[in-house]
């Protein structure tokens, strides 16, 4: 007979499948609709933000200079040298001396992490996932499915992250959230009487007799479990509109929302809305109906004029954080966010014949949360030629024989610190074993 601790935790992980089936209603493009009676989410909010394309983070987190003999692997490294934010170094490009310096205290740097492939794909794949096997889901679904599959936006994609949700939750992708209006109102315009296709009190008494006929149908004892389902979601659905409807009623005027930029560098054009993304994320969070949320800043697969393109994009990235935490702490947010900055993979330790970089596999991360009692602090280091060094997983000191990173391992230290391991583990998309490795860890070590 099964003990009462088995029982339990058996009971424990029905429960959570039961809500997951209930809440996957897929939704690859546009919004999800389901429930949302529920009190608001008001827990741990998580956002990662893709640097797509490769960034070279030897002109950012893990600075290298020229080595004698060597090709050259950095041209800003003729005349400067890397600068210190307390404990972190930094390439002095972009806007770094002013990034860092505001928010070094608030971030670990994760150095030396190998990808383990040049393929954008995989590299994505590893990235965000932590395993560069298909079947696991994104970092940000496995926490929205473990905090709130409820929610009518639990798991929000914008700008065309890494939507990997191994069928444990359904994601958003979205376009334009200044459109959500229409969504919410699709026989016409809000507040415009003269757009409605059809009159207010038509509407009402129509959604009405639907959900009578519904709520009758529900209560037959015919039903095959996938149809009862299926009601059920459609109920949700109805249900779910008005969340949607107080998000939308709470979102700023048209000439509030910020706007794409267009980034020109030579023949180089790059359209980006970072920016609009962020303020469209944290107004979802606001709102109670999600918790987590992939960014995408593009335009980093410097083939060539490489220096140039880097410099513009980190400043626009510096500026777009700025932006940020700025408005999350306006909106009441910031305090409860974790945002996640990382990549495909790094660039190539020389220039090629078009002053550009290659594909390379030893790439960065920066984990950034306001306050955080573990920044100001580096894990894991690559050498003067930007390979991965081994550390000791217990010291995290650098050592020969010691653990070489991979996204694996920032993977399980962000899931533990967020509380979603077991979650995973009792879902069977638990990681592959790997050491743990103390990127939270609440003692200031100097970098390695």
């Amino acid at each position: 007979m099964p003990s009462r601790h088995t029982m339990s935790k058996n009971r424990r992980r029905f429960i959570k499948s039961m809500a997951l089936g209930a809440g996957a209603l897929a939704s690859t493009s546009g919004f999800r609709v389901m429930a949302s009676g529920l009190a608001p989410y008001s827990g741990k909010l998580l956002v990662t933000l893709q640097l797509s394309g490769g960034a070279d983070v030897t002109q950012l987190c893990d600075p290298k200079v020229n080595t004698p003999g060597e090709l050259k692997i950095n041209n800003w490294a003729d005349a400067a040298d890397p600068g210190e934010a307390g404990n972190i170094r930094f390439a002095p490009v972009g806007d770094n001396f002013n990034f860092f310096n505001r928010f070094g205290s608030d971030m670990v740097v994760v150095n030396g992490v190998d990808a383990q492939t040049n393929s954008h794909e995989t590299g994505r794949l590893f990235n965000w996932t932590g395993s560069n096997a298909e079947g696991r889901p994104s970092l940000t679904a496995l926490h929205a499915a473990a905090n709130a599959p409820e929610q009518p936006l639990a798991y929000s994609v914008f700008g065309g992250g890494t939507s990997r949700t191994a069928d444990i939750i359904s994601y958003n992708g979205f376009g334009d959230i200044t459109r959500l209006h229409e969504l919410v109102q699709p026989m016409g315009m809000p507040g415009d009487p003269s757009t409605l296709l059809r009159p207010d009190v038509e509407t009402a008494e129509t959604q009405r007799l639907m959900r009578e006929s519904v709520t009758s149908l529900f209560a037959s004892t015919k039903l095959t479990p996938r149809q009862r389902l299926s009601i059920t979601r459609y109920q949700q659905a109805l249900a779910g509109k008005e969340g949607l409807a107080r998000l939308a009623e709470n979102l700023p005027s048209p000439d509030e929302f910020e706007e794409g930029l267009t980034i020109t560098v030579g023949p180089n054009t790059f359209w980006n809305t970072l920016k609009s993304q962020m303020q469209s994320a944290l107004l979802v969070f606001q709102s109670g109906l999600g918790s987590s949320a992939d960014l995408v800043l593009n335009g980093f697969d410097s083939h060539e004029n490489h220096d140039d393109i880097h410099d513009a994009l980190y400043n626009y990235l510096a500026n777009a954080i700025y932006y940020f935490w700025d408005y999350a702490e306006q909106l009441g947010l910031a305090d409860r966010i974790l945002l996640v900055v990382g990549s495909d993979f790094g660039r190539t330790n020389m220039y090629n014949e078009g002053n550009g970089k290659d594909h390379w596999p030893i790439g960065s991360y920066m984990l950034m949360e306001q306050g955080a009692r573990w920044g100001n602090r580096v894990v894991g280091a690559s050498d003067e030629l930007h390979f991965a060094r081994g550390i000791n997983p217990s010291s995290l000191k650098v050592s020969d024989t010691g653990t070489i990173l991979t996204p694996a391992h920032v993977h399980r230290a962000v899931q533990k610190y967020l509380g979603i391991d077991d979650f995973a583990a009792e879902n069977g998309i638990a990681l592959p074993a790997v050491e743990d490795i103390a990127l939270f860890s609440s003692s200031k070590q100097t970098r390695v």
